[in-house]
């Protein structure tokens, strides 16, 4: 059984290394932060829709990247040193999990990053003993100019490898969540993550943008605690360029 969900924890995935020139030189040393309203339905949600607050934070240049929770410092060219708070994906502060279902803490991750912001290999370690696990992304985006004067348009694809530590501390159900969720027991291990979305931006000001942004993503599992095959996410808000 194969697991999808809409994930918007990189509000900006944008290619500046393969986007085309002008969209390319318009992203170099740019920032923005801001925040916009969000509808959608978690991959481990056991209720329907949910609108919450989106945060955005950005930030690109030739010593490194912010991209969503993920920074990025880099030395030298397209090596890059990283680090990573990972937010509790499984947990009521963020999504309708069963009742029963003991939340899953967020840690903090340090690791390296190869290539860009926009096509980059990323490697995570937990450092904060949480769970001990791994992951590793491979994300391609690349930004868009279009017909549309100052409307830009950036989709993206992204594969996470999950670590069976990673993997069993997110999907896994003890004998006490089974008794106490109705759920099966479960032991976790690897799984496969897929994602993808499409991010508009539109210049409406010299220091303000509009952004909407639709995410996908898929879970490669079997674990009962992921509700849903398919989850959805779009949100519409205001970012302030620096």
């Amino acid at each position: 059984m194969r697991k999808y969900v809409i994930s918007i924890m990189s509000p900006f995935l944008l290619s500046v290394a393969t986007a085309p020139a002008l969209a390319q030189d318009k992203y170099k040393d740019f920032g923005f932060i801001g925040a916009g309203l969000a509808i959608g339905k978690s991959v481990f949600s056991h209720q329907g829709t949910k609108a919450g607050v989106e945060p955005y934070l950005f930030y690109n240049s030739e010593h490194g990247f912010i991209d969503g929770s993920l920074f990025t410092y880099n030395p030298i060219p397209f090596i890059g040193l990283s680090g990573n708070l990972r937010f509790a994906e499984v947990s009521e502060d963020f999504n309708d999990i069963p009742s029963g279902i003991n939340n899953r803490d967020s840690n903090g991750e340090l690791g390296i990053t190869l290539g860009t912001v926009g096509a980059r290999l990323t490697y995570l370690l937990d450092v904060t003993n949480e769970q001990n696990g791994y992951e590793i992304q491979l994300h391609f985006g690349r930004a868009f100019d279009t017909p549309i004067t100052d409307f830009v348009l950036s989709p993206y694809v992204e594969i996470d490898y999950r670590d069976k530590k990673l993997s069993r501390h997110l999907y896994s159900v003890s004998a006490q969540e089974s008794s106490a969720s109705g759920l099966a027991e479960f032991n976790a291990d690897e799984t496969w993550v897929y994602k993808g979305g499409v991010i508009a931006l539109y210049d409406f000001s010299e220091n303000w943008l509009a952004i909407s942004a639709v995410a996908l993503e898929h879970h490669d599992i079997d674990s009962p605690l992921v509700q849903n095959d398919l989850g959805w996410e779009f949100s519409l808000g205001a970012i302030y360029k620096f």
